[in-house]
Order: structure tokens, then C-alpha cells, then sequence
């Protein structure tokens, strides 16, 4: 009877620690769905605009308060974009996740010289390590050199 009592406890804290970590993934996919409107006009104004704005002026940061674990959206003059995390958490509430515009060859674009041009895809994830692990598997990338630059 206690070894069978044994076992189901360690099946317990196998299974709790598994439902933990998928939730955390789940509320984190709706941080990084929180960034497609920010995408979408970051992308047109990558086509259409001759001088880069300042950061925090490309027309799509919010203060986050319409969704429960997105909090604010800011940006940076090359149109980074950069969304904390809250109401999820301590291990990852404060941290944020980025998403940089990028070029096909994957590198980052940057303004001005990138400037008039399509916007192919974006580099997902996040500057701190137990974020990037809860992330969905195409938004795991270290985000740290984009994290020093201006977010308003």
C-alpha cells in the first residue's frame, strides 16, 4: 500500500509541474498574439515611409490593458517591438518578448536603410531564458541584443 501510495505521489508531481509549464505556454502565446496589430503597421510603414519615426511613435503602441497577460506594446526607432508580460506568474511576470522585423536572410532590419521595403519576416522570443523556454517553439530566439535599444 505505501509504495503504491509513493508512486502516485511522485505521478502527481510529475503531472503538476507538466500542467504548469503548459499553461504558462498557453498564456504566453496570447502575449505573442497580442503583437500582430503592431506587426501589421510596423510592416506598412517599413513599405511606405521615407524617414523613421522616433520610438514609440510607428502608430501601434498601447498601454496593454485590454488583455490579461499582455501588457504594454512599445517600440523602438527600428520598429522593434516589445510587449511585457503580466497577470501570469513570478517567474515571468516584468519580462518581455520581442519581435524584430527581419529581412529574408534573417537579419534584422533596421531604419533608415531598410526603409522601403517589404517586411518578410520577424525574429520571435525574449532576452530572459525561462521565457524563451515557455514560448511556443517558433518564438524561442535570444532576444538580448535587441533589449539595449530605446522602447517607448
Amino acid at each position: 500500500m505505501m509504495i503504491v501510495v509513493s508512486i502516485i505521489g511522485v505521478l502527481a508531481a510529475v503531472a503538476i509541474q507538466n500542467y504548469r509549464e503548459y499553461s504558462r505556454r498557453a498564456s504566453l502565446s496570447e502575449v505573442v498574439l497580442a503583437t500582430a496589430g503592431c506587426k501589421q503597421v510596423i510592416s506598412e510603414n517599413y513599405t511606405f515611409l521615407s524617414d523613421a519615426p522616433d520610438p514609440g511613435k510607428w502608430g501601434c503602441e498601447s498601454s496593454g490593458t485590454t488583455r490579461k497577460y499582455a501588457g504594454a506594446v512599445q517600440t523602438s526607432d527600428n520598429g522593434v517591438i516589445r510587449i511585457a508580460i503580466r497577470n501570469l506568474d513570478g517567474l515571468v511576470n516584468g519580462q518581455y518578448v520581442y519581435m524584430v522585423p527581419a529581412k529574408t536572410d534573417g537579419s534584422p532590419m533596421v531604419t533608415p536603410d531598410d526603409l522601403g521595403r517589404n517586411v518578410p519576416s520577424w525574429i520571435c522570443g525574449s532576452d530572459w531564458l525561462p521565457v524563451r523556454k515557455a514560448m511556443p517553439a517558433n518564438c524561442r530566439t535570444d532576444t538580448t541584443t535587441y533589449s539595449t535599444q530605446t522602447f517607448q
